[in-house]
């Protein structure tokens, strides 16, 4: 399969990106906050089988101390083939030829991608640090 997909350096169109989170079963994001966020990637990885994208990920930050890996996310119907590994592996490339060794390199690891992710270096951050995201107010 990872042979029958093309790499594209490239962020993601607002459509393509809020159709494969949604596929994924990961919240819709506005269409405003997912335009104005997509604008300020830093670095974008794409997938496509038959000109479909079947894969995303990115990063985003500051370039320099702080870079974040986000929207890590395969379609539902081509996971299992190694999609996801391809995506880091370009994801990855590509932080370690701009960050130094000072820099934060972090991710939200949903489960069991974490495994994927310790495979690339990434460990858990407890019991010095956990993650945390503010929780809007429920009416």
């Amino acid at each position: 399969m990872v042979n029958q997909v093309e790499v594209r350096i490239q962020t993601p169109s607002p459509k393509e990106h809020q159709h494969l989170r949604v596929k994924a079963g990961m919240p819709k994001r506005s269409d405003e906050a997912t335009e104005k966020g997509l604008a300020h990637t830093l670095f974008g990885v794409c997938l496509y089988r038959d000109d479909e994208m079947v894969g995303m990920g990115r990063v985003v930050g500051d370039g320099g101390m702080v870079f974040h890996l986000v929207d890590i996310v395969v379609d539902p119907d081509c996971q299992g083939l190694g999609l996801g590994k391809l995506i880091m592996e370009h994801l990855m490339d590509w932080i370690l030829q701009e960050a130094d060794e000072t820099a934060i390199i972090s991710l939200i690891a949903d489960i069991p991608a974490d495994g994927l992710y310790r495979h690339f270096g990434f460990d858990y951050s407890r019991p010095e640090s956990v993650g945390m995201e503010y929780q809007w107010p429920k009416d």
